[in-house]
């Protein structure tokens, strides 16, 4: 059977679904027919104007990104709305587009359980766990917390942190781990990590809620880092990218263990990276 974005689609709304996402979310196809034939697929968190370009040169049929390429409203599709770039030249090159967005920050192969399991928590529980009558077999909710067999000077949990993941398969590509941002004492103890990827300030209530020692995520405001600050919670702010990478590894993973899938040629882009210096 011809494999179609309808069916790429369907495979990833079987580990998550679309009605996970959040109400203010466009997850989904988002341009192109359902019924194109897929024989290339291109992997981004974002579909920049370089993403496209990149998948026309590699042929592919299908474009998965993690962001929404159409968010906010789109009043005109004009050669002078920056906004519309991308979806004309998406529509130009006759590329589909596809989008799992907080549907797949609840899902079983999330950067925060990723990263998790890297930084080898034990008794790894949901942060934020969702239920859902529809929900039968499938777990799902925001970000993880778990325990480091032993607690450890947050200096030397950080350290360690990064070297297994610049020497980890976690990151499909050799990024550059800049913009990091450390808030806390370097001397304090930590046992109990909480981590959420992507935008996680939000989380910090709830992170201090279950006794975290250190959140890791990206993207907090100045507010929620003092909030964080006050109840004695460290911050370990990988910024929005390099917290979120992780699930494009793990998603091509997934993608190519699947039956339904083989024959089809996946890449992780190679141009999509962290806009930060």
């Amino acid at each position: 059977m011809a494999v179609s974005v309808g069916l790429v689609a369907q495979v990833i709304e079987n580990i998550a679904p679309k009605y996970w996402a959040e109400e203010w979310d466009n997850v989904g196809l988002l341009v192109g027919s359902g019924s194109k034939p897929v024989k290339r697929i291109l992997l981004c968190l974002d579909c920049t104007l370089e993403v496209v370009e990149e998948a026309k040169a590699f042929d592919a049929q299908l474009i998965l990104a993690h962001h929404p390429i159409i968010f906010k409203p789109l009043k005109n599709l004009r050669a002078d709305n920056g906004a519309a770039q991308v979806p004309l030249r998406i529509l130009q090159y006759d590329i589909a587009c596809y989008a799992a967005h907080t549907n797949l920050d609840q899902s079983n192969i999330s950067s925060s359980k990723v990263l998790g399991k890297l930084l080898g928590l034990e008794k790894i529980e949901l942060l934020e766990r969702i239920y859902d009558n529809r929900d039968d077999q499938l777990e799902r909710g925001y970000g993880v917390y778990g325990y480091l067999k032993e607690s450890h000077k947050f200096g030397v949990v950080w350290k360690d942190f990064l070297d297994k993941l610049k020497k980890s398969r976690v990151y499909a590509q050799d990024y550059e781990l800049s913009g990091v941002r450390l808030a806390g004492s370097l001397d304090k103890e930590i046992r109990k990590i909480a981590i959420v990827n992507g935008s996680g300030g939000r989380f910090v209530p709830k992170a201090l809620f279950k006794g975290a020692d250190l959140l890791i995520t990206g993207d907090v405001d100045h507010h929620a880092l003092l909030d964080a600050l006050d109840g004695s919670l460290a911050i370990a702010d990988l910024g929005h990218f390099l917290s979120e990478a992780p699930m494009l590894q793990s998603l091509y993973e997934h993608l190519t263990a699947e039956k339904a899938l083989q024959g089809v040629e996946i890449r992780v882009s190679s141009v999509n990276r962290s806009p930060w210096l």
